[in-house]
């Protein structure tokens, strides 16, 4: 009874225990939340902050954005927490898929403009290749960096 109890709240992955017959599950809890993270430039890589926000509408959660960010991301999870003789075990699953970036304004340029806008500009040619090679796109983001700008992104006409 026990086992089965478990694995129906939480798969067969998760725990492996070898509970007594006198064990006891108690408090099978499960909540849902978004989380929210956003993207700030880095040295080297970008910066990460996540929040748990109410809202999957991009336009609230823009105004939300830290001043620096200049995109974000946002995923859905469950939490899946349990007591097993007075023991927490919790367990966090993504639902669905991490959504594309929305991007905070900036400037979305096809390889074609890239070209045709520093094509003569040694700095660029990096970028230019970088972009031509794998993105249909790339956007020159409000704080200055250079982004890849795929299909699955969004431009949000956000001021700076």
């Amino acid at each position: 009874m026990f086992r089965a109890s478990l694995l129906a709240a939480y798969g067969a992955d998760f725990f492996i225990l070898q509970p007594t017959e006198d064990s006891q599950m108690t408090n099978v809890k499960s909540r849902q939340y978004t989380l929210v993270t956003f993207y700030t430039p880095g040295s080297f890589m970008p910066n990460e902050s996540s929040k748990v926000v109410e809202t999957h509408d991009p336009t609230e959660i823009a105004g939300m954005a830290p001043k620096h960010a200049f995109c974000f991301t946002i995923e859905d999870f469950v939490e899946k927490t349990t007591t097993v003789d007075g023991e927490d075990f919790k367990k966090t699953e993504q639902v669905g898929a991490t959504s594309g970036r929305f991007y905070l304004g900036g400037d979305v340029y096809t390889v074609a403009e890239l070209k045709a806008k520093f094509g003569d500009d040694s700095r660029h040619q990096t970028l230019i290749s970088n972009i031509e090679g794998s993105y249909p796109k790339a956007i020159q983001c409000r704080t200055g960096n250079w982004q890849p700008f795929s299909d699955d992104d969004t431009y949000l006409d956000i001021a700076a």
